[in-house]
């Protein structure tokens, strides 16, 4: 998966939407992570997320119509629990 979004980045994009929110948020860089569980599922406080094989974690996203920022940064502004799905 890791490769399939340094593919698609910048355009047109991997993106993905938080459970409940219903807002897209682009992946614009990650790295391969640790941990296996069902495909779109955060993992870690670290934004790390199961895939089919693996994980990756987003060092990098974008939220629709906002500027694109740290992975650390959103995590200030918004409480994404390990468990959490992603659509």
């Amino acid at each position: 998966m890791h490769n399939h979004i340094r593919g698609l980045s910048p355009a047109p994009g991997a993106w993905f939407e938080i459970a409940g929110e219903g807002v897209r948020v682009k992946a614009l860089r990650t790295t391969k992570g640790e941990g296996v569980g069902v495909p779109g599922t955060v993992l870690d406080d670290e934004l790390t997320v199961a895939c089919g094989e693996g994980a990756v974690r987003i060092l990098e996203l974008q939220r629709a119509g906002r500027q694109a920022m740290k992975a650390n940064e959103f995590l200030r502004g918004t409480s994404i629990a390990a468990g959490t799905r992603f659509g």
